[in-house]
């Protein structure tokens, strides 16, 4: 589903005058779902949801999606179906909608994405790997997609917003370590430097995901760029109900709701928010205490100041983090 489109209008940022078009693909994100459970141990922060899917899903589908994996590149090679044209009309549909279409695609098509990919593909693998998702989905992902559809499209839709006031170029370079923008061009450190001058980028794709951390996933077709944002990464000491209770503790408090009420707008010190609240230092030092342990707040260092802000990840998140414990 397309999120929105934007033409970068402020004047010193380095993508001024591109485009860039945000949006949200349900069947990408089941693909991203099922690269991890080819190799949890590799995505740290997801393995509470693989912990959590093995008593959910069927042991012999999990082995089913897993012996796929060296034919789809471990699932990153369908994913393209929603980056390279033609095939991009998928991107803005449901996932049964979406497999019904690349099911019927030729073979010959599949081949031209497979390739792209270093990869080979034959009739029998094609109808195997729309086996594999049709089930892994109606028995399994429905459920999930409900929950992250609406979630992913508000935080996407807040990088819309900052671009139109920031310019792209601003939002992009905190989309991962390694993707660097330079003066002249956008670089991709992969197992190899890949360089784009920006004259030669015509527009800028992005997607969300909660499943691809920690990959750098990019792409360059036809003078557009296609990446990936992360989103909600799990802590990695995995301690679910002690921090769901922190952070719920966090929320259970009219004076802290009325923090990050505040903060929500604008980062503030202890001194301007006491002042605000009308109550002590020392009451707010209080509430951002427990509202910092929940994961709600941060805070940085501004002169002789410690300014205060909400971190908008875990706001964005809360429905699925509950969603996640309870299942």
């Amino acid at each position: 589903m397309k999120i929105g489109i934007c033409t970068d209008r402020i004047e010193d940022s380095l993508t001024y005058k591109k485009s860039g078009e945000l949006f949200f693909s349900p069947l990408f994100e089941m693909f991203a779902a099922m690269h991890v459970i080819c190799n949890p141990e590799h995505h740290t922060a997801r393995l509470h949801w693989w912990e959590r899917i093995q008593n959910q899903v069927e042991a012999d589908l999990l082995n089913d999606i897993k012996d796929l994996s060296a034919c789809t590149g471990m699932w990153l090679a369908p994913m393209d179906f929603v980056f390279v044209e033609p095939y991009i009309e998928v991107r803005d549909m449901d996932v049964e909608e979406a497999l019904n279409t690349i099911e019927s695609l030729s073979l010959q098509s599949w081949k031209k994405i497979f390739q792209g990919n270093g990869l080979t593909i034959s009739q029998s693998q094609k109808k195997k790997i729309i086996e594999v998702s049709r089930t892994f989905y109606q028995q399994y992902f429905y459920q999930e997609i409900i929950i992250i559809q609406p979630l992913m499209s508000a935080a996407l839709r807040k990088i819309l917003k900052s671009w139109e006031q920031e310019g792209i170029a601003k939002s992009i370079s905190d989309f991962h370590e390694r993707l660097k923008l330079t003066e002249d061009e956008l670089i991709f450190y992969k197992e190899k430097e890949y360089h784009y001058k920006y004259e030669d980028i015509k527009k800028i794709y992005v997607t969300g995901s909660i499943f691809l951390s920690p990959h750098l996933i990019m792409g360059y077709q036809q003078k557009s760029v296609m990446l990936v944002k992360h989103f909600y990464t799990e802590s990695v000491d995995m301690l679910p109900p002690e921090e769901l209770v922190k952070l719920y503790k966090g929320l259970a408090d009219g004076t802290r709701l009325q923090i990050l009420k505040s903060l929500k707008h604008k980062p503030d010190s202890t001194q301007q928010l006491a002042l605000k609240l009308n109550i002590s230092e020392a009451a707010v030092s209080k509430q951002l205490k427990v509202l910092a342990a929940g994961g709600l707040v941060k805070k940085k260092r501004s002169g002789n100041y410690m300014l205060y802000s909400v971190d908008e990840t875990a706001l964005d998140f809360l429905t699925y983090r509950i969603y996640e414990y309870l299942m």
